[in-house]
This record gives C-alpha cells, structure tokens and sequence, in this order.
C-alpha cells in the first residue's frame, strides 16, 4: 500500500512513520470529484470561516554533523482563523522553521508570523502576527471557524484547499473509521478519522482544513490515494490542544506510561487465570517515571477498568461517541496533565483500585531522545572524537535499510533500553564518528560506542562528559566504553591542538561543544 503524506501533496519530503502499518478503510461506492468554488460560492458550505496561505521556510540541523545545517527549503500550507487572530496548522509546518508568513489567498497580501505554542507529538501549532495596523488591516476581512468536535463514522466532512488566484477548492469526504495512531513522532497513539473520497494536489498542501458543514472537524494528515483513503487529525484532539493553550501554560497531552498485551488468545487466559468473559489486558511493559508507575501498576498487572470504563480482551473501551476505541483515549484524549484517574487492576487473583495523577513525560525525560524540533543536537568534540545523545531521529536519519553493525546495536539499545535507566542514566552518551585528526589516529573505524567513563568519571549525560574531559590523567584522556575495544586512550595536548585545527578546518565547526 502506497500512502501520501500531505505535504507530497505538494512536495518531496520523507513519508510520515505513522502511516506504514496503517489499516486499510473500506471503500465507498462512488468516487467524488473535488469542486472548485469561489470564496463568494463557498458561504454557503462553509460559513463565518477563514483560511490563508501560510508559507514557511524550515531548516533543520545535521543529526550527523550536529554543527551544521541542512539547506533550508520552503512549505506551504492553508491555515485556519481563530479567535483572536490566531492561525491554527499542524506541527510540520513549524517544526524547525526560521521563517513564517501569512498570506491572504485572493489579495496576496502577507505579514510575518510566529509560533505561539506547538505540540509536536500531537502535530499541531498556534501561529499569530505581532499587533500593528497591518496586522488590524490583514484580519479585517477574516472572521474565525469554530472548531467542532461531534463527527461521527458516516458523517460528511470536506478537504479545503485554495487555487492559483484564491479560488476554494472542496472534495466531499466520508468518514469511514475512528481509530487510534501515532501522528509524526514517537509516542502513544491518538484519535484519527479515516476518510474516503478522492483529493486533488494543490500546491498549499502541507496543512489542510477539514470542515463538517461551516465548523473545523479536523486538519488532513495524510492520503493514500491507492485506495483513496484520508487520514485527518480530529477536533477532539485540536479543542484538547486549545483549551491547554488558553491558560497560557502548556502543559500537553498526558499518558500512562504502559504496554499493553491482548488477552484473546484461550490458553494465554487460561495461564493467567482469566475466566472465558471477564474484561481485562495484561500490562507487559511500565514505564519508568510514567504516571501508571506513579499509581502503584506493576508489570503482570491485568488492567481492567480507567475511570470507570471496562477494558476488554483488546485493549479497547465503548466511547460514547465513536464506539470500540483504544483505552489510550481515555487518557490521551478525555483527560488533562493533573487529571485524578483511577485504575483497576487484578494483582495474583485479587481485584486491587489504584489512584493516580496523569502526568506527561517530556521529551527530555526520557533516555533516548524521541524526537528533536527547532534546536541542534547536543555534541562534545574532542580530538577528533565526536561524542552525542542516542536519539530517535539520529537511528531514524540511516533509515531501515542502513541499520547495521553499530547502528543496529544503539537501535536495539533504543528499543530496550531498561538496562541503562537502572544505571540512573539520564541520556546515553556514544561516540557517534571519528575525524581523521593525529590524536584520533587508529580509532577511525570506532563508532556507535556507548560511552560509560571518562577519566574514572561516571558518564550519565554530555553534562557529565565536558566535566570528565576537564580532568585529564597524566596528561591521558582515558574513555571506557561498552564493547570492545572497552578503552580509548587520548593524549590531552594533542587533542587540544587538534581542536584548534577543526574549529578552522574543512568541516566548518563554528563550536566544539553544544550543551544546551
């Protein structure tokens, strides 16, 4: 199955990770054709809205040469008007952006814009322009779009885009399915609407506004347009992001911090003592510091019921509006960081009530950075030796297909990386390449290396690693890492010399350490 992220609407871009394992939804019988209306014709669909132009060039910092920049390249999209002049898009058309303008799709007329809060886990951003009489002027004409939250599956929804000269162009949708998924980034799943209809490719494509009659139902994530089959980000998940935003605190989507294993199988119950009918998935997996932890949920726990709603053999609950959904929603979607949740779980035959708090781990929380927007990597350079913090998109920038040797072994590591989070390990630290320097002569095939010591030093994060280099021994450098050869030695004067030529050498490094 071929699928389309939204902005390969419009551009080359790599494909949303989300969307390889997606399921596929059933087809309707007629096939759609996009209408093309003027801004005047389109009142009657989607009255009171507002959409413009947002064009925005990202340029993204070099996982592998982290002292670098990748060539900034530019983005399109169709944002939405809401309350207060403000302009919601996904978290795409942000993420690393240097520059952000809107423009008024019929006048061409732009003014410059920023971010005013982003979630890219939940792939959504809040942009506004500075006030001024030509911000005033700009929102004039405009009016915002409410955002409604009551689709359900068969309702009728449609994709806006805007033409060469403003003209909206509308392809009627239905929707089809209400699922759980991962959006662009690691992390739990949250609530999609699946589609069917055909999508015609305009060149504002990178963000685009689902509307349910003249109210925002949701933004377009993605569209395989084999099987004609549109993934949308959802008004639920977008009124959850603006009533977090609204206090002027963001604090996110919260999550339990848990895996969960299907109990379908007759034997697998049988061996865990579940009787035929009864509810109920076993917890294979808590995470450390996630609030499931916090509760008191311990591995081998056989989740039964979250506030109240019965979880079944599936790891699914009976919402109220979409019927059998992920039990992640309960927390991911009907919940707040702060909420009081209650568990029920059944501990060695025993029904046991735990109560908690929701809370969020932030990116930086956990060991193996999951994604990394609007700054550099973190890096020390020493002699030649490059060392950085494992992160997701450091593995996922070799692709699957380069995954080998070393790569493989920090991807597994990734993966598992329970052995090191009981070290107390708050990032893991490897020696990610070798420069051809003197002082790094015969370590040049060395790479992927997790780093354990410097200098008798322990190594919890980078932090640690510029301290320990401060400390030479006997004018050594002594590193210890994980597998073999366990021990580099450097001479610290040599090193220092060759630092002072990399900083004025090809490689263009401007610093030889960022530890912010």
């Amino acid at each position: 199955m071929k699928f389309i992220p939204l902005f390969l609407l419009a551009v080359s871009a790599t494909a949303l990770q989300a969307q390889t394992s997606a399921p596929e939804a059933p087809r309707t019988k007629s096939k759609p054709i996009p209408v093309l209306r003027s801004t005047a014709q389109l009142e009657s669909v989607v009255q009171n809205s507002s959409l413009v132009k947002v064009n925005a060039t990202s340029q993204p910092y070099n996982l592998h040469l982290p002292w670098q920049k990748e060539s900034p390249s530019g983005r399109r999209g169709l944002g939405v008007v809401l309350a207060d002049n403000r302009v919601l898009v996904t978290g795409q058309m942000a993420a690393d952006a240097t520059y952000i303008e809107l423009e008024l799709p019929e006048s061409g007329q732009k003014i410059p814009a920023k971010v005013v809060a982003v979630d890219y886990e939940a792939n959504l951003a809040l942009l506004e322009s500075a006030p001024s009489d030509k911000q005033k002027a700009f929102f004039a004409g405009l009016k915002p779009m409410a955002v409604d939250a009551s689709a359900r599956i068969g309702d009728a929804v449609s994709i806006l885009q805007t033409g060469r000269v403003g003209e909206i162009i509308e392809s009627p949708l239905r929707i089809g399915k209400v699922l759980t998924r991962r959006y662009n980034v690691e992390g739990s799943g949250f609530l999609v609407y699946e589609a069917n209809g055909i999508i015609r490719s305009e060149a504002n494509s990178f963000t685009l506004p689902v509307v349910k009659g003249s109210k925002l139902a949701g933004l377009l994530l993605s569209y395989d347009s084999k099987n004609q089959v549109t993934t949308i980000l959802p008004a639920p998940i977008i009124e959850h992001f603006l009533k977090d935003v609204a206090d002027g605190k963001y604090e996110g989507f919260p999550g339990l911090g848990m895996e969960l294993q299907s109990t379908q199988d007759e034997q697998f119950r049988d061996y865990l003592g579940l009787k035929p009918n009864a509810p109920g998935v076993l917890i294979s997996t808590v995470m450390k510091g996630g609030s499931a932890e916090k509760a008191g949920m311990k591995k081998g726990d056989i989740l039964i019921s979250i506030n109240g709603f019965t979880i079944d053999s599936r790891g699914d609950y009976k919402d109220p509006q979409f019927g059998a959904l992920s039990s992640s929603h309960l927390v991911r979607g009907r919940a707040y960081v702060g909420d009081k949740v209650e568990i029920k779980v059944v501990r060695e035959g025993k029904e046991v009530t735990l109560n908690g708090q929701l809370a969020r781990r932030n990116p930086d929380d956990y060991l193996v950075l999951p994604y990394q927007f609007d700054k550099g990597p973190r890096y020390v350079l020493m002699g030649g030796l490059l060392f950085q913090e494992l992160s997701r998109p450091y593995l996922d920038a070799f692709g699957e297909e380069q995954r080998s040797g070393a790569i493989l072994r920090l991807t597994r590591i990734a993966t598992h990386p329970d052995k090191y989070e009981e070290e107390g390990r708050k990032k893991l630290v490897f020696l990610s390449m070798v420069l051809p320097t003197p002082s790094a002569q015969g370590y040049d095939k060395l790479g992927g290396q997790v780093v354990n010591k410097v200098n008798g030093k322990a190594i919890n994060d980078l932090n640690d690693l510029a301290e320990a280099f401060k400390n030479a021994k006997d004018s050594w450098h002594v590193i210890e890492l994980d597998e073999f050869p366990h021990i580099l030695y450097l001479d610290s004067f040599s090193a220092e010399r060759d630092n002072m030529r990399l900083l004025d050498g090809a490689y263009r490094i401007g610093s030889l350490k960022r530890l912010e």
